[in-house]
């Protein structure tokens, strides 16, 4: 449990981003005390514009897989027979010869 500490936080519901419902953005404890004044509220607006432009460009929407076209099980038993026989008479032959 946390006693005394202030968070201010600064809450975007409508961001108009395909990706975005709504941000959260947490100030750090620091914000205001350089100037000695805290931001105000169209330059915490921008600099929230600004972070959520930059993070949409790097997030690629969702795409579907493409399905995966497999063999049916009797085919792909029976190919696999073929490459281990041929595996086992090949090893078979050049042991043979030697």
């Amino acid at each position: 449990m946390t006693r005394g500490a202030e968070k201010k936080i600064f809450y975007v519901k409508n961001t108009k981003s395909p990706y975005f419902e709504e941000v959260w953005f947490i100030l750090r404890r620091d914000a205001g005390r350089r100037r000695g004044t805290p931001p105000a509220a169209s330059t915490l607006a921008e600099e929230a514009d600004r972070i959520i432009r930059d993070c949409e460009g790097g997030f690629a929407p969702h795409r579907k897989r493409a399905p995966i076209h497999r063999l049916p099980s009797p085919l792909a038993f029976a190919l696999g027979a073929a490459a281990s026989s041929a595996l086992i008479g090949t090893v078979a032959l050049i042991v043979g010869l030697a």
